[in-house]
């Protein structure tokens, strides 16, 4: 794990990583095809995530982060056990999404009400992420939520490139299912992955 350290502190592949991010946040508005380029790229790194993957239990949810600093960009690598997805929620933040392993399953929401606790939502787009494959998002439309669905291939692992520190935002969380909707301060997590069904396909 790397936290608040320098740029040449970092191992070879994300120290050159961020310097290319950096390049194409010069500008204040983020390139987000450019952005997934580079996470694409550093995703395809076999030689530097197959000994982070190989010490990530392949049974239970593992979140490994690779730069982290008080506030910008923040890379993890995260593995979500077969048929398990994240509840569907906001980052208040752009974000990426690249598969380094497996099947990811991304789904994008779009938010036709939100009133006191209830919401109202249609899937917009879903798409299994494969390595080379990549996901990204901007507010007010980064509503989403991602994992494995079995029947898709196998559990994933995979990079997730937040923008900022998710944590200092007031965020949402939904369950599209149930038509329902919740509060996330700032500095809560949310709550725990949900078992997904069976790949309707």
């Amino acid at each position: 794990m790397t936290e608040d350290v320098a740029t040449g502190a970092l191992p070879s592949p994300l120290s050159h990583f961020v310097s290319q991010l950096d390049e194409v946040r010069a500008g204040g508005v983020p390139d987000m095809e450019a952005i997934g380029r580079l996470l694409a790229q550093l995703a395809a790194d076999d030689e530097f995530f197959a000994p982070l993957i190989a010490g990530m239990p392949p049974e239970s949810m593992g979140v490994h982060w690779l730069v982290k600093p008080e506030r910008g960009p923040r890379l993890v690598l995260v593995h979500r056990p077969e048929g398990v997805m994240a509840y569907t929620h906001s980052h208040g933040c752009w974000v990426g999404i690249a598969a380094v392993r497996g099947a990811e399953t991304h789904q994008r929401w779009n938010v036709l009400s939100h009133d006191s606790g209830r919401a109202e939502l249609s899937l917009a787009d879903e798409r299994v992420l494969h390595r080379g494959d990549v996901a990204t998002l901007v507010p007010p439309r980064d509503v989403h939520n991602h994992g494995h669905v079995i029947g898709t291939g196998p559990a994933p692992y995979s990079l997730i490139l937040l923008g900022d520190n998710m944590f200092v935002f007031e965020r949402q969380e939904y369950d599209p299912d149930e038509g329902t909707c919740w509060t996330l301060a700032p500095g809560d997590p949310g709550k725990d992955n949900r078992p997904s069904p069976l790949h309707p396909r």
